[in-house]
């Protein structure tokens, strides 16, 4: 029983990782979500990239693990944007290995536009020699009404066998200057196991050449377990989460290093996050 608690708390704290970050913590990030700023950057401009990601995880009781990820970019226009790529992953005695696309178009000009986004991730993974499927797909919108706030309502359909559901979220944020953003998130899934009422909170500072994000969520990511006879064996557990990157560009390169730390009750990871971003044409 304690190596089946165990190994849920492994598979809570994944997937309490990714409902924290519904939204990408960077402009690196190879979510259409992330890429409305860099898109009216880029104006017309094609501007293809690379994005390869690189991470290393720290478990409570000496576990851990890592991944990579590697994502072709390219812009469409302003907003239009296309992206697929390839990602692994291990942590404890867990692997899983994905194909990942990503599209999104625009309308509307400068800062006040509407940006339709989809995103799917899509894979197979071993967990102590049982294989499972790995299925998460989601869509949103993303709406600027004014220069100093943007509303996001996004949809997310989780399949990680054995945990599986909906999972919507509303996000709001809020420019507080030029280059400062707030934003407030609340995802609660609906169906399925996911057991999810999630919390985040960040802030962002986006500079010509320097950037940095903090923030933070809580929240319940995982339900209760019972037994065969509906007797409660485990109770829900409550993820408390805080993250902190720095980011800088040089040359055709956008970099930026990621800390996460989350405590899912006692069980605890750490992980570390580098990001680069290859500009291809050089702009």
């Amino acid at each position: 029983m304690r190596t089946c608690l165990r190994s849920l708390a492994a598979v809570a704290a994944v997937l309490g990782a990714t409902l924290a970050r519904a939204d990408p913590p960077s402009a690196t990030s190879t979510s259409p979500a992330s890429q409305e700023q860099s898109a009216a950057n880029a104006a017309s401009t094609a501007d293809p990239r690379l994005v390869f990601s690189g991470q290393g995880s720290w478990l409570s009781e000496d576990h851990g693990g890592g991944g990579g990820s590697v994502t072709w970019l390219r812009n469409f226009g302003a907003g239009d944007v296309l992206g697929l790529g390839a990602e692994y992953q291990t942590i404890a005695n867990s692997h899983w290995t994905l194909g990942n696309f990503n599209g999104s178009l625009a309308a509307g000009q400068g800062a006040l536009k509407s940006i339709l986004y989809a995103e799917a991730h899509e894979g197979r993974g071993d967990t102590a020699g049982s294989p499972f499927h790995y299925n998460v797909v989601a869509g949103g919108l993303i709406n600027s009404p004014s220069s100093w706030f943007t509303w996001q309502l996004e949809y997310r359909y989780i399949d990680i066998q054995p945990s599986h559901g909906n999972l919507p979220k509303l996000a709001l944020s809020f420019r507080l200057g030029t280059p400062l953003l707030a934003s407030v998130a609340y995802a609660q899934s609906f169906g399925g196991n996911l057991g999810t009422k999630l919390g985040t909170a960040r802030l962002d500072y986006v500079g010509k050449r320097f950037n940095w994000l903090i923030g933070a969520a809580y929240g319940p990511v995982s339900p209760a377990v019972l037994n065969i006879i509906g007797q409660q064996v485990a109770a829900a557990r409550t993820l408390k989460e805080g993250f902190i990157g720095a980011g800088k560009t040089l040359g055709r390169a956008d970099w930026q290093l990621v800390a996460d730390y989350q405590d899912l009750e006692g069980f605890k990871r750490t992980t570390l996050t580098l990001n680069c971003t290859w500009h291809l044409s050089g702009h």
